[in-house]
């Protein structure tokens, strides 16, 4: 797949930016500037990365890793635990 249809990316967006508005009490405004400007939401956008796979829950919690940590990767959705 050569690009995310603006439909999928819509739909992670209004998921992600209402999670983020209910938890945080944030405006829609700064919950959807939070989403759209973090690098979650970057990868997202890459389609080399399919990120589409997660379920929004999993995207929101990569935005807030991203948030506390300053790296989404720390996400357990996108932390390789190699015992």
């Amino acid at each position: 797949m050569s690009q995310i249809p603006p439909y999928v990316l819509a739909w992670y967006d209004k998921a992600v930016v209402q999670r983020i508005m209910e938890k945080y009490a944030m405006t829609e405004m700064d919950a959807a500037r939070a989403f759209l400007t973090s690098e979650v939401h970057a990868m997202l956008e890459d389609p080399e990365l399919a990120m589409w796979e997660f379920s929004e829950r999993a995207i929101f919690d990569m935005w807030e890793c991203e948030r506390v940590t300053g790296d989404p990767r720390n996400s357990v959705h996108l932390r390789s635990e190699i015992a």
